[in-house]
């Protein structure tokens, strides 16, 4: 008697805790054991990010949140991750809250080649995610080329008329420059002014062509470097070489 009743007690408590087990529920269970028990599975995905781009580009990065059965997650805070490459540390570029569609778009400057993700933090319900590293390299931009080889003829006798290799007048230089990279203009300043649009001086970017003019005549043109200098071949007795911009009377024009 002494033994079976010991039993039977056992029993109870056992179903004792049974019940208040039911009574909590899974939801409070999770709650309790806090973020290390979250139990959902998340994927991070990165839908959009080009492989290329020129050094400064602002590029929208997006990509998409779901959790089981591929159900969107709307309204979470996600991160888009940058590094120099691999084993070294993430670092932010920005952030966004994901849609109804659990889609978030981040732009940023891609200022150098680079490692991106869309990373995904967690939280009770939901494990943390990341999207799989792309690789975005930074190219120098083609202004960019245009200045170094511009600079490149650096010293190169001014001769009216000539148009390279060794020699130069103002608009054989732009003209020959371009054509080194594939682009391709007229000889002369006038008609190279009137082939190409004109820019705003505040937008212009180097590699842009200065144009200076007299009456309606175009006189002179250089290849902007940035600042207030362009690469030009000045005048008879002069060289190719880096040019102070004068005057605030010109004109830009972009050929690429």
């Amino acid at each position: 008697m002494p033994t079976s009743s010991r039993n039977s007690g056992k029993a109870a408590r056992t179903l004792g805790s049974a019940g208040i087990a039911c009574a909590l529920g899974a939801g409070t269970l999770l709650g309790l054991s806090g973020t290390a028990s979250a139990a959902v599975p998340t994927e991070q995905t990165m839908d959009s990010a080009p492989s290329s781009v020129d050094e400064g580009t602002t590029v929208t990065f997006r990509g998409t949140l779901s959790g089981l059965g591929d159900r969107p997650l709307s309204g979470e805070d996600v991160t888009l991750q940058w590094r120099g490459g691999q084993g070294q540390p993430w670092q932010e570029g920005g952030s966004d809250t994901t849609n109804d569609k659990g889609v978030a778009a981040i732009q940023a400057d891609v200022d150098r080649t680079a490692q991106w993700r869309i990373s995904y933090p967690g939280d009770r319900l939901n494990d943390p995610a990341a999207s799989k590293p792309v690789t975005v390299k930074a190219e120098q931009s083609i202004g960019e080329r245009l200045v170094e080889t511009a600079a490149a003829q650096a010293g190169e006798s001014y001769s009216y008329g000539a148009s390279g290799p060794d020699s130069f007048d103002c608009s054989g230089l732009t003209q020959y420059v371009h054509k080194q990279h594939g682009i391709d203009l007229p000889r002369t300043s006038g008609d190279q002014r009137a082939a190409l649009p004109e820019i705003a001086k505040d937008d212009k970017r180097p590699g842009d062509l200065i144009f200076f003019a007299d009456g309606g005549s175009v006189y002179h043109v250089g290849i902007y470097a940035g600042g207030n200098t362009m690469w030009a071949a000045p005048e008879p007795g002069d060289v190719v070489r880096e040019q102070e911009i004068w005057t605030d009377a010109y004109t830009v024009g972009r050929a690429w």
